[in-house]
C-alpha cells in the first residue's frame, strides 16, 4: 500500500507546482506587496488532508484525503490566478495610460487589435469562473493556469514597447512645442509689422495729400 500511496501523492506534485507558481506570480506583480490569505488558507487545508492521508488505514480513505487535498490545492490556484489576472491586467493598462491613442496606434497597434481584447477576454473568463465556483480535476485547472499566465507574456511585450512609446511621445511633444514657438514668432512679427506699418501708411497718405493739394493749387 505504501508504494501505491506514494505514487498517488506524486500525482499531486504537478498541480502543486502550478499553484506555487501562481502564488509567486501574484506576489511578484503586486505593487502593494500584500499577503494574500485565501490561497494560503487553501494550501494549509490541502496540507492537512495530505497528512491525514498518511495515517489512513485503507486505500479508500487515502484516496478521499488525497482527492480533498487536490481540490483545496486547485482552489488555492484559482484564488491566486484570479488575483493575478486582476493585478496584471490593471498594471498593463496603467503602464499605457500616459500615451494617447495616436502614439499607441503608430507604435503599438497590437495593443488595440490583440492585447486589449485578450485582457478583456481573460477578465471575463475570470468572472465566469468566480460565478461557477466549480472545480474540474481533469486538466481544467492546468488549462486555466496557462491561459492566465499568458498575461505575464503580455506584460513583458508591453514593457518592451515602453521605450519606443516614450520616444515617440517625446518627439510629438517637441514638435508641438516647436510649432507653438513658430506660431508665437509669427504672431510677434505680425504685431511688429502692424505697429510699424500703421504710422507709415498715415505718414505716406498725408504726404501724398499735401503733394496733391500743392499741385492743384499751383
Amino acid at each position: 500500500m505504501r508504494e501505491i500511496y506514494y505514487d498517488k501523492l506524486k500525482e499531486l506534485y504537478p498541480c502543486y507546482e502550478k499553484v506555487k507558481s501562481a502564488i509567486l506570480l501574484v506576489e511578484n506583480f503586486d505593487e502593494e506587496q500584500e499577503m494574500y490569505v485565501a490561497p494560503m488558507n487553501q494550501l494549509r487545508s490541502a496540507l492537512d488532508h495530505i497528512f491525514k492521508s498518511v495515517t489512513a488505514t485503507d486505500i479508500e480513505r487515502c484516496d478521499y484525503e488525497l482527492k480533498e487535498a487536490k481540490e483545496h490545492m486547485e482552489r488555492a490556484g484559482y484564488d491566486a490566478l484570479e488575483l493575478l489576472a486582476g493585478n496584471l491586467g490593471t498594471n498593463i493598462i496603467k503602464k499605457l495610460q500616459p500615451y494617447n491613442v495616436e502614439t499607441l496606434t503608430n507604435v503599438f497597434p497590437d495593443y488595440f487589435t490583440d492585447i486589449l481584447p485578450k485582457i478583456t477576454d481573460i477578465r471575463q473568463k475570470v468572472a465566469e469562473r468566480r460565478m461557477e465556483r466549480n472545480i474540474n480535476s481533469n486538466g481544467f485547472f492546468s488549462a486555466y493556469f496557462d491561459e492566465i499566465v499568458e498575461l505575464v507574456d503580455i506584460n513583458k511585450s508591453v514593457d518592451k514597447k515602453i521605450p519606443a512609446l516614450q520616444e515617440y511621445s517625446d518627439k510629438k511633444v517637441r514638435e508641438k512645442q516647436e510649432q507653438q514657438r513658430e506660431e508665437q514668432a509669427r504672431t510677434k512679427k505680425e504685431r511688429v509689422w502692424n505697429y510699424l506699418w500703421g504710422p507709415s501708411i498715415g505718414f505716406i497718405s498725408a504726404a501724398l495729400i499735401a503733394l496733391l493739394t500743392w499741385y492743384l493749387t499751383k
